[in-house]
């Protein structure tokens, strides 16, 4: 006869691991979407900082979704591929490669925008406007507090 060991349920108060949970059941939900526009979850990100933050470089886009370089590098060829992306030489530096979205991509965002919208009005379900921008502001002092 084996007795079941019922452990101590500290993962319930670990953040990471409860925030690494609800950012995959989030995107989940997505991903049948994106699915469907023949878009994966890498270039989705690149499209949404690039409709956030307009024009980037490689080197911005990698800071801000927080993928590797080779990654971004071949995910914004697919989306050039796909005519979603246009990559200029910049006009203050040369070596520099800025990406812009085409009107396609603007057009492939704002058909996923709503789902992605919908997903997170899901999640934050039952909380007030304050509590959610207190949420957001805690979000993004941990982020500050982790910097690499």
């Amino acid at each position: 006869m084996s007795t079941r060991n019922t452990g101590d349920e500290w993962l319930r108060t670990f953040i990471p691991y409860l925030m690494y949970r609800a950012t995959n059941k989030l995107n989940a939900r997505l991903l049948t979407r994106l699915k469907a526009m023949k878009i994966n979850p890498s270039q989705w990100r690149a499209l949404s900082v690039l409709k956030a933050y307009g024009t980037m470089s490689v080197s911005e886009i990698v800071d801000h979704t927080l993928m590797e370089q080779p990654t971004v590098s071949r995910v914004v060829a697919q989306l050039e591929q796909d005519g979603l992306v246009q990559r200029n030489a910049s006009t203050e530096d040369s070596r520099v490669t800025e990406v812009v979205l085409t009107e396609t991509g603007i057009a492939a965002f704002e058909a996923i925008a709503p789902a992605a919208l919908r997903h997170q009005e899901l999640a934050l379900q039952g909380l007030t406007k304050k509590e959610i921008k207190t949420f957001v502001d805690i979000l993004a002092r941990i982020e500050q507090n982790i910097e690499i």
